[in-house]
């Protein structure tokens, strides 16, 4: 989702960013992620009119509005907001303070998490991200689709959390040393240090004729 944004076309990223401008000034918000969107196109032809073709687009699209912790929206206002911006197209929005987000980041929850990883981040006022932990890593990328497939819609997405994997580390060779040569001296007091003599090497000395 990082750079879906360069993916639509003039009229899409228009309508993201009305929306967004809309939403910012109406709520005020820290954060917006978008972290889904379609584009519905109706073709039509006749051969009874001399336009070729007429075609409708629809523009839809999910969005995370993390709000100071102090903003409360009602359904009164969250139905004005979608009243507003339905000229642009069609706004799922789901809207949390932002301690509700660091709680919900905090225990792990998956929806939170993945938004954060993968969203797409239209707005952030006054370097808000900051306040988030940093997001979690690219392996829980299976986790995800496990939950979107489940359920599309996240009806659930408050209730799923993400099984929290545990990286090993990793196996350090030990260090091949090699093996210590022993080497014994035996003193003599006329020729000073000697290599100690094995009994190989007495029986291999001449015997001295009497």
């Amino acid at each position: 989702m990082k750079n879906y944004i360069n993916q639509l076309n003039g009229k899409e990223q228009n309508a993201v960013h009305c929306i967004k401008k809309l939403i910012a000034t109406q709520l005020d918000p820290l954060l917006i992620y978008c972290f889904g969107y379609k584009t519905s196109v109706s073709t039509r032809r006749s051969a009874f009119v001399k336009k070729q073709f007429a075609e409708e687009r629809h523009f839809t699209c999910d969005l995370l509005i993390i709000t100071p912790s102090a903003v409360t929206v009602d359904e009164e206002r969250r139905a004005a907001i979608q009243e507003m911006v339905a000229h642009f197209g069609t706004v799922n929005m789901v809207i949390h303070p932002l301690g509700f987000v660091l709680r919900q980041l905090d225990e792990g929850n998956l929806f939170f998490s993945w938004v954060h990883k993968n969203g797409m981040l239209l707005y952030d006022r006054n370097n808000s991200l900051q306040l988030l932990p940093p997001p979690v890593g690219a392996e829980y990328l299976s986790q995800a689709a496990a939950f979107y497939t489940a359920d599309p819609e996240m009806a659930g997405y408050l209730e799923v959390k993400l099984q929290r994997l545990v990286k090993r580390p990793a196996q350090q060779e030990k260090p091949s040393f090699p093996r210590p040569v022993e080497i014994r001296l035996t003193l003599d007091p006329q020729q000073g240090w000697q290599p100690a003599v094995t009994k190989a090497a007495v029986a291999n000395q001449p015997t001295p004729n009497n």
